[in-house]
């Protein structure tokens, strides 16, 4: 692959149980590992903590990523501190995983653009560091495919022609003739939050880490749908009141794209927009 991003050296794993998987995958069982290994892949910035590229697929022109690979930061695989107990930096939760799963699944069939879910499997156990003593973990790794690996987060951390050739798809991809890149996302964005909302959605982590430089909504681990609902009943009759914070959370991100392409925010188109999606209850009168 000719890829930006940073280096990661993996070995190849065995699968030892597939627990979901869309028919003829072809499955990317690594795991990070020391400089040794001759298997070299990347991480698409030193913010992605368990995530690695994979694959490149020219036909359909999608990345396949997997997660929950161990650490990208160093080469120590899997590692745990104090605060952590049974879990470790690198490692992704056998549940988790398949909410993830479940829940993009059911975001993607809302229309909004998601990644791709592919496959949920567990790997062979392996070593993880705990306080100075050696366990045994058992990976599991979510494997999809995505239009963009970067994330918005990753802007610093890219060239200006990578970030530029993700971008200018924007305005044709949305059909969205704005001039300015932030109030093509504000629409995209925005959007989104009102059809999760309206379909008893909580993403639960949204931010410029969790959306892809084509405005791909990722990371559904922590989010709360009609077929993922909370086990704790605390969580699940709070949820409705945790919804409005992402309204807020959405205005951040794109005022962070705004800064990142230096232009200055269109208050007015964007005051249109939310009023638009609903949300004029969070502005100041005009």
């Amino acid at each position: 692959m000719d890829i930006e991003g940073l280096p990661v050296y993996c070995k190849s794993a065995q699968i030892e149980e597939v627990l979901f998987a869309k028919e003829s995958v072809t499955y990317f069982p690594k795991l990070v590992t020391e400089n040794s290994a001759n298997e070299k892949l990347f991480s698409a910035s030193p913010l992605h903590g368990r995530s690695i590229i994979v694959d490149f697929n020219p036909g359909s022109k999608r990345y396949i990523v997997t997660k929950g690979n161990g650490l990208t930061y160093f080469p120590f695989g899997f590692i745990a501190t104090e605060e952590l107990e049974g879990y470790a930096w690198g490692y992704l939760r056998k549940a988790d995983a398949i909410r993830d799963y479940k829940s993009g699944s059911f975001i993607s069939s809302l229309g909004i653009l998601t990644n791709d879910m592919e496959a949920v499997y567990t790997l062979q156990s392996e070593n993880a560091s705990f306080s100075n003593c050696i366990k045994q973990l058992k990976p599991t790794i979510l494997q999809y495919s995505v239009l963009c690996p970067y994330r918005i987060a990753d802007i610093p951390f890219l060239s200006k022609a990578l970030i530029t050739s993700f971008v200018k798809k924007w305005a044709s991809t949305f059909n969205d003739n704005n001039i300015d890149l932030h109030c093509i996302a504000a629409n995209v964005l925005l959007r989104n939050i009102k059809i999760m909302h309206e379909n008893n959605v909580l993403h639960n982590a949204i931010h410029c880490q969790n959306y892809s430089l084509s405005l791909e909504l990722l990371d559904f681990e922590l989010s709360r749908t009609p077929i993922t609902p909370y086990d704790n009943e605390i969580d699940e009759k709070s949820y409705e009141k945790l919804q409005k914070r992402e309204i807020i959370q959405t205005l951040e991100i794109i005022n962070q794209i705004a800064f990142y392409f230096n232009e200055k925010i269109n208050s007015k188109k964007l005051r249109q927009i939310m009023i638009v999606n609903g949300f004029e209850n969070y502005i100041n009168p005009s």
